[in-house]
């Protein structure tokens, strides 16, 4: 292996289309995907939102780190089995800005909404890490609060503020710099309708900020998480999860008067039992320096999400296909 090797100067070299990896880099690149948290997420941004990476060396990339197999076990950055790498832009999709992704996708007969959440009523979200229990909210520290540092709430008179990226109770030492607010859904029902057929989860929110300097940036992040028989931690989530899928509004704007959009959607493995809905802030890294392992976490003055939408379509064996448009 090439010792001066960075993924991140092998992804900005790729940008202006004047670069393509070679076996070599490919494979250096999916060992850092493999064994590397931050630089997944890194990567996703700039696969995702990079518009001037070229169509060839995204799709070479894109289909070189998608898995088509089924991996129970020791997953990585994208692995999921029904879903292939022409799918790859749908589940990256970025619905901050005006793309359009055209793909041939299932014509689902049932569309099921499970999840209209402008925090007006129900128990504040807990702050001790993963919900280990359905249809609560949970993560890290966060607040339900009305309109506060310029900011008013989307839908009604109450939104949901992110604190810190970490939790009351958190035990092991990584450090943190993802604000995390999650529900987890039992989703049995429907794949037992489903009778064999698909099932695709949509997951979507609204991201604001308070004003804020230059130098700070964060993403607005949505990821869905399908998951087997029992509940993850923060620890375990990586490797027990049998598929995920991450949409991204980047980077948040410094207008208190606009809220913005982030989207994603997953299909269901085999072996889906409850799915995982999380809504996070992210600081964007500006180098591969700014992902080192300090501070112990982030503290964010003025983030708030509202309007988390997530709704289930089905659809059973023999129905038609048809092709569909995703803003």
């Amino acid at each position: 292996m090439n010792p001066d090797y960075s993924p991140f100067d092998l992804v900005r070299r790729c940008r202006d289309g004047s670069a393509s990896p070679s076996a070599e880099e490919i494979a250096q690149l999916e060992s850092s995907l493999r064994d590397d948290a931050d630089f997944r997420l890194a990567y996703v941004r700039y696969i995702n939102l990079d518009v001037g990476l070229s169509a060839a060396a995204k799709t070479l990339l894109i289909t070189k780190t998608t898995r088509t197999e089924s991996r129970p076990h020791g997953s990585v950055w994208l692995s999921w089995r029904p879903l292939t790498a022409a799918a790859a832009g749908i589940v990256l999709g970025l619905l901050c800005t005006s793309v359009v992704f055209a793909y041939v996708a299932p014509s689902f007969g049932k569309v099921v909404s499970l999840i209209q959440e402008s925090f007006e009523s129900g128990p504040a979200p807990l702050v001790t890490g993963v919900p280990q229990e359905l249809n609560r909210w949970g993560g890290d520290y966060s607040e339900v609060i009305g309109a506060q540092q310029g900011v008013t709430p989307k839908e009604g008179r109450k939104m949901a503020r992110l604190l810190r990226s970490d939790f009351e109770g958190k035990t092991f030492s990584k450090p943190s710099r993802q604000g995390d607010l999650m529900r987890v859904i039992d989703v049995r029902p429907f794949l037992r309708e489903a009778a064999g057929g698909e099932v695709v989860i949509t997951l979507s929110a609204l991201f604001n900020a308070a004003p804020f300097p230059d130098a700070e940036l964060s993403d607005g992040v949505v990821t869905l998480w399908a998951l087997g028989p029992r509940f993850p931690t923060e620890e375990n989530l990586m490797d027990d999860a049998l598929a995920h899928s991450v949409g991204m509004c980047r980077p948040l704007d410094r207008d208190p008067a606009t809220w913005q959009n982030a989207s994603t959607r997953l299909l269901l493995p085999p072996g889906t039992q409850m799915v995982l809905l999380k809504v996070s802030f992210s600081p964007i890294p500006q180098s591969r320096d700014s992902l080192a392992p300090t501070p112990d976490h982030v503290t964010f003055a003025g983030h708030f999400v509202d309007d988390v939408r997530a709704s289930v379509s089905i659809r059973k064996n023999g129905a038609t296909r048809g092709t569909q448009i995703t803003p």
